[in-house]
């Protein structure tokens, strides 16, 4: 039997669903629903079904449940990006570690992100990056009693600014996630609180655990986790316009075949490390060991009331 605290009283039948939760990191990332998402534009939670504004949600919190997210990505906009359009990035990574295979070669910036100029302090406005980072992430919006009953989800995008950074009070998603694994909780299994930071000039979203899902609700997210459109909504499926797609591919000539690395031999994973100032977003490094998490984790109650110290 599994040894998380967290849903310690649980039913049998509650934890065979919990045990069905896909991992957050191995999640492939569209349109599905009808094109249905979430815009935080402006510090406000719109709702946007089918590319038309149908509703706005007056207040500064929202609970959610994030079904599904994908890999951290990243996109490159050579003209000003307007919210709304649908016009494509220059140039955009499935992984934050690449360009992606539909990528033009005369759009590509750099053949791997890591050594890209456009990820490079200075290159966007200011002392920003020109290509930022993003994370797309499946949600669902609660009824009015805060009851999640619906399996409609929404596309959310979250920006670099709500990504990273590790304020106690004001968790970002990786941090979130993290504290949440740290206390063996799945972040499909609990309803997540998303509030505005006020002190941000631009929208920011902070995270907290409000509690476990019901079996009813975890067994709707066990099914809506397998489902193709969801996977579908949370893919990032660009295509490059007619006007670039006649462009010349001369910038980059066409790279040589993979060569087959025996599995001992691959290089070692890499993820995203936390940046110390929270405006600046970080760089790619070596993945750490991980460390053997401790059996004994607090309770929901005691995980909850002491969030924020």
């Amino acid at each position: 039997m599994s040894n998380i605290s967290l849903f310690e009283g649980m039913p049998d039948s509650y934890r065979a669903l919990l045990a069905t939760l896909a991992p957050e990191t191995t999640i492939a990332g569209g349109s599905g629903f009808g094109g249905s998402r979430l815009s935080i534009r402006g510090g406000v939670f719109r709702k946007i079904v089918a590319g038309e504004e149908v509703g706005t949600i007056d207040s500064r919190t929202l609970q959610t449940v994030i079904v599904k997210a994908a890999p951290i990505s990243r996109t490159y906009y050579a003209a000003t990006y307007s919210e709304g359009s649908n016009q494509g990035p220059t140039c955009w990574s499935e992984d934050s570690k690449v360009p992606h295979a539909a990528v033009l070669a005369s759009d590509k910036q750099a053949v791997d992100c890591n050594s890209c100029s456009m990820n490079i302090k200075g290159s966007g406005t200011g002392d920003s990056r020109a290509c930022r980072f993003q994370q797309r992430v499946a949600v669902l919006l609660p009824d009015g009693d805060n009851k999640f009953v619906s399996a409609a989800a929404y596309l959310l995008s979250l920006p670099a600014t709500s990504l990273f950074g590790d304020v106690p009070d004001k968790m970002q998603m990786q941090a979130y996630v993290r504290k949440l694994h740290a206390h063996k909780t799945p972040l499909a299994a609990v309803v997540t609180e998303m509030r505005f930071d006020t002190d941000s000039s631009t929208p920011k979203l902070s995270f907290k655990p409000i509690r476990a899902l019901t079996e009813s609700e975890l067994g709707m997210v066990a099914r809506l986790q397998k489902d193709p459109e969801v996977e579908e909504l949370i893919r990032m499926d660009y295509k490059p316009t007619e006007q670039q797609q006649a462009t010349p591919d001369s910038l980059f000539a066409p790279e040589p075949a993979p060569v087959k690395v025996k599995a001992e031999k691959k290089p070692a994973p890499v993820v995203v490390e936390e940046a110390n100032d929270e405006d600046e977003e970080p760089v790619l490094k070596p993945k750490a060991k991980v460390q053997p998490t401790p059996s004994v984790t607090p309770s929901l109650s005691d995980m909850v009331g002491n969030w924020d110290d």
